[in-house]
């Protein structure tokens, strides 16, 4: 009965508004973190951000977490921008059915600035996440987890998340042009609470992302 339905509301032009299986959505990330809003400890070459990497999947992937161990691909994004052994995580990921599609953006040369990225997404597959390094740092990035575009009315059409720093756990520098020294065994993931991103009131944000429903 249901396929009959669905295949009357399709000869009537309903479907695409009564069954929303997909969606399309636009990532804008906007950086804050400058020397005017971070000045302490502000690198003298300046700061910028890695080029973004990021996933729709369902709830049995998870990129990144508080208190769990960076994997190699985490790792290697957080330490030094390079997106391709995450990436091969994430094929992985897609054969086993966890992630559905995968999509990257372009870094951001000097901060503040922006950037964005389109990506479709399903029903079944309806979180996303995404990591960028904060560069220069030992291992310091930052993005979102899980995020669930879609809720009990649907598909959301905006939502917007601060971005906060984040401690891969992998190295053991505290500035953000320390050495590289790894760190063995790893630590968990953790917010960045050094002086580089704490204010008056506790962490400072580094920018904010914007997922907006396009289609």
């Amino acid at each position: 009965m249901i396929r009959i339905l669905a295949a009357l509301l399709l000869t009537l032009g309903f479907a695409s508004s009564v069954i929303a299986e997909e969606a399309k959505y636009e990532l804008r990330i906007d950086i804050s973190w400058s020397s005017d809003t971070h000045p302490y400890d502000w690198p003298a070459a300046g700061g910028h951000m890695s080029g973004l990497i990021g996933a729709t999947h369902h709830g049995r992937y998870v990129m990144f977490a508080d208190g769990n161990t960076a994997s190699s691909g985490v790792r290697s994004v957080a330490e030094r921008g390079r997106p391709r052994i995450l990436r091969a995580e994430l094929d992985e990921a897609i054969e086993r059915k966890r992630v559905k599609d995968v999509f990257q953006a372009d870094g951001i040369a000097k901060v503040p600035g922006k950037t964005s990225v389109t990506f479709p997404v399903n029903e079944t597959h309806s979180k996303v996440s995404f990591i960028t390094m904060i560069a220069p740092s030992p291992d310091w990035f930052t993005g979102v987890a899980g995020v669930d575009l879609r809720n009990d009315a649907g598909w959301r059409d905006e939502a917007v998340y601060v971005l906060w720093a984040w401690d891969a756990g992998t190295d053991r520098g505290s500035t953000y042009t320390s050495d590289n020294e790894a760190n063995q065994p790893a630590e968990s993931i953790r917010l960045v609470a050094s002086p580089h991103f704490l204010g008056d009131t506790g962490l400072k944000q580094v920018g904010t992302a914007t997922f907006t429903r396009i289609d």
